[in-house]
Parts: structure tokens; C-alpha cells; sequence
């Protein structure tokens, strides 16, 4: 996802940078000022159903320190092939004279970045890697200009989470005649939401105007043929990440109900609330 109109960046940065739940925190061990004395750690491999609850098990972030301009860390990673592997850099000092080099097994030079520190991610910011064989890959940190501390993980991406609310224009009616209405709401074209948001959580309410009994709130993705139906009273539901719901969708809105004939109607305006997680990429 770009930059651009993110506005909590990463939860889990937040917490990568000051949180202890469940997240691996290796700190940097000297001498690995070599391929030879290359420090060993372990790729990001978060898992999004688990960051949902919190859980951050999987998330390997490394902390090191640059002590003076010929100072060299090395680190040794084994990686799976995969063209959009994420190295994750934060730090302060070092942004526009860090340098963080990339290299395989053979010290072939597979990627260089210079770092610069993005205002636009609230943590990290995140460069793609194009890893094209499964091995042993080494990744060194150093920086000619300035000393300091640095952050970093490479391999999957760090997910966060956040929430987006939509405010329906106009109501649903169920009337003594009419016991289940629709609606269907496009979300497709809205720039605030990341494009590979996965919803995770539904709480289906808003505005009504006189009471129905038996009342059911419903809600799916339009081109789907099942719905997920919401907790009675409450109206809200999980939703699992497994199940890959894009929330930058069509979405139709169900409301039954049964309304008496003396009540004559019943209105909603929908206010519908998803959660979702998504990954933070370049």
C-alpha cells in the first residue's frame, strides 16, 4: 500500500518499537563485524489471524548500533524465495546515511538500500527485496557519515490493524408488509482504505426511527451467496482473516424484521464499523 493517507500506521510498529506482547526482540551481539562472525536471526513470518487478537508471535525485529564510521554489522537470515520480501528499517540517526546491503550466500549483491526516513509510516519504512532462490542470505547495516541506533526485519510483511466506519445516506423501511429490505454500499473507490484490507470484525448499527421485533442484521460482500449474520441485540460478528474479505468491495446490507401494524413502520440508517488488517508495504 502507498503512503499516502495513512493515518495510525502500524499498531503493530507502535508496538514493535515499545510493545512486549508476544514480539521477538533480538539485540545485536558483537563481534559480527564479518561474514564471519555474521550474528543469526530469524525472518519476520507474522501471521495476520493472529495479529487480529493481538498476538504478534512471529515478528523478529532486530536492534542494533552503528558505533563509528568504519563500524560493519552483519547478519545472517535464512529466506524463502519470494520477489516481495520486506526489509523493515527504523532509525532515527541514521536516516540519509544509513546503508543496509543485501547480499546472498555467495556474497553476490542482490539489493542496496539507502535509508531514508519516510514521515509518512509511523515506524519503519519498508523496501521490497526480490529474493529469487530459498537460502542463507546476509544483510549488513553501516553508515560513513553518523552513529546511532537502527531497527530493523526482514522477510514477511508487518501487519497492522485499524478500523473504517460507513455512514449509510438514507434508511432501510420494513414495514407489516415488508419483513427484509437491502442495500448495497460501494467501497471500492475509497483512498483511505488499504487496497489488501482484510475486514476481521463487523458491528452493524445506526440511527432508527421506531422498533421491529425479531430483528436481524445481515451483511456480505454483494458477489458472495452467504452472508454473515451479526449476534442479536449487539450486531456485531468476527469475521475470520482466513476467509480473505476484502473490505475495498461492494457490500450489501440486510435488515429483516417484523413490524406491527400499529407501529407501521420501522427505519434504519445503517452505520457499519469493519476492522480490518492489512500489510504495510513499499
Amino acid at each position: 500500500m502507498k503512503k499516502i493517507g495513512i493515518i495510525i500506521f502500524s499498531l503493530c510498529f507502535v508496538l514493535l518499537f515499545s510493545k512486549t506482547v508476544f514480539a521477538a526482540t533480538i539485540n545485536e551481539v558483537e563481534p559480527n563485524d564479518s561474514t564471519s562472525t555474521a550474528q543469526l536471526i530469524q525472518k519476520n513470518n507474522e501471521d495476520p489471524s493472529k495479529v487480529v487478537t493481538g498476538n504478534y508471535d512471529g515478528q523478529n525485529v532486530v536492534i542494533g548500533s552503528i558505533t563509528s564510521s568504519i563500524d560493519e554489522d552483519w547478519y545472517k537470515v535464512y529466506l524463502p524465495a519470494n520477489s516481495n520480501t520486506i526489509l523493515g528499517i527504523n532509525s532515527t540517526s541514521l536516516s540519509a546515511t544509513g546503508f543496509f546491503d543485501i547480499y546472498d550466500e555467495s556474497l553476490n549483491l542482490v539489493k542496496s538500500i539507502s535509508y531514508q526516513k519516510n514521515s509518512a509510516y509511523f515506524g519503519a519504512t519498508p523496501y521490497y527485496v526480490n529474493i529469487t532462490v530459498a537460502g542463507y542470505y546476509y544483510v549488513k547495516a553501516y553508515s560513513p557519515l553518523t552513529t546511532g541506533e537502527y531497527r530493523f526485519f526482514i522477510g514477511g510483511s508487518d501487519y497492522t490493524v485499524n478500523t473504517y466506519t460507513y455512514n449509510a445516506s438514507s434508511a432501510l423501511t420494513l414495514t407489516p408488509t415488508t419483513s427484509s429490505v437491502q442495500a448495497v454500499y460501494d467501497l471500492r473507490n475509497v483512498t483511505s482504505i488499504p487496497n489488501n484490507a482484510v475486514v476481521y470484525y463487523v458491528s452493524l448499527q445506526g440511527t432508527k426511527t421506531n422498533s421491529a421485533t425479531n430483528q436481524s442484521r445481515s451483511i456480505k460482500v454483494y458477489s458472495d451467496s452467504s452472508w454473515i449474520t451479526t449476534s442479536s441485540y449487539s450486531y456485531v460478528a468476527n469475521v475470520p482473516v482466513i476467509s480473505n474479505k476484502l473490505l475495498k468491495n461492494q457490500w450489501a446490507f440486510k435488515l429483516d424484521g417484523t413490524v406491527s401494524t400499529s407501529t407501521a413502520y420501522f427505519k434504519l440508517t445503517p452505520q457499519i464499523t469493519f476492522s480490518y488488517v492489512y500489510a504495510v508495504l513499499p
